[in-house]
């Protein structure tokens, strides 16, 4: 990201100025989403970034998407391993940026990774896309970037939420029908299935029923975790009281 926020301007150290805008861009976000669209279209880059994904590393060595915003060329329900040889892996294992070229729809495209980082342990990837390949980062801002973004996810509790279930494997969001979108909507609320099942004119078991494929497409095993994940996505709004 050649240029940006003055990240060269003091010889291979990121200058204080840069380190907190990079600060205040992840802390200000309230959602994944939220997040990588500030990524792609903030000062972060030179205006080549066309998307920004997060990607959580579970306790079994799988690399899963959280979420994300714009284009990603990678498969969104893919399961990345860290034993194999892939772009977020490398960034994890080798504990720094790495690069591959992709094609979509006809365009060659660079994609680019950090790990994401809480002191020395990874907790995941952060993938951007661009137009055009950038000057590399020096490894000390990967290192900065990684650490803020690594602080960022702890507070989310998505860490723990999403990792802990062992479902992640069979996650598809986009698999959502439109009766289990207004039950999640319906979930956000604090309904319950009693109070959804009477407003949508359906059987409490047809309610948990629902409920359990929305569970298995977000990859969580509770409410809370699937309310969480859905806001993160961008699929829900957050509720205003």
């Amino acid at each position: 990201m050649n240029g940006h926020w003055g990240l060269y301007e003091r010889g291979f150290m990121p200058n204080l100025g840069w380190l907190q805008k990079w600060t205040e861009l992840v802390s200000s976000s309230t959602t994944v989403s939220e997040l990588c669209k500030k990524l792609v279209h903030s000062g972060v880059n030179t205006g080549q970034g066309i998307g920004s994904y997060l990607y959580l590393l579970d306790n079994k060595g799988q690399i899963v998407q959280l979420g994300g915003y714009g284009v990603n060329p990678l498969p969104a329900d893919q399961v990345f391993s860290t034993w194999e040889d892939n772009l977020l892996a490398k960034a994890i294992n080798n504990n720094g940026l790495s690069h591959q070229e992709a094609q979509h729809q006809g365009s060659k495209l660079h994609l680019y990774a950090i790990p994401m980082l809480k002191g020395d342990t990874p907790l995941g990837s952060a993938m951007f896309c661009q137009r055009e390949k950038m000057a590399e980062f020096p490894k000390e801002a990967n290192l900065a970037m990684g650490q803020v973004l690594g602080l960022w996810l702890s507070s989310t509790g998505l860490v723990n939420g999403f990792s802990s279930n062992g479902k992640n494997g069979d996650a598809s969001p986009d698999a959502l029908t439109d009766r289990q979108l207004k039950i999640l909507e319906a979930m956000s609320f604090g309904k319950t299935n009693a109070e959804i099942a009477q407003d949508m004119i359906l059987s409490e078991s047809s309610i948990r029923q629902e409920t359990v494929k929305i569970y298995r497409a977000l990859g969580v095993g509770s409410r809370n975790e699937a309310v969480k994940r859905a806001l993160h996505l961008g699929i829900l709004r957050a509720q205003v009281s």
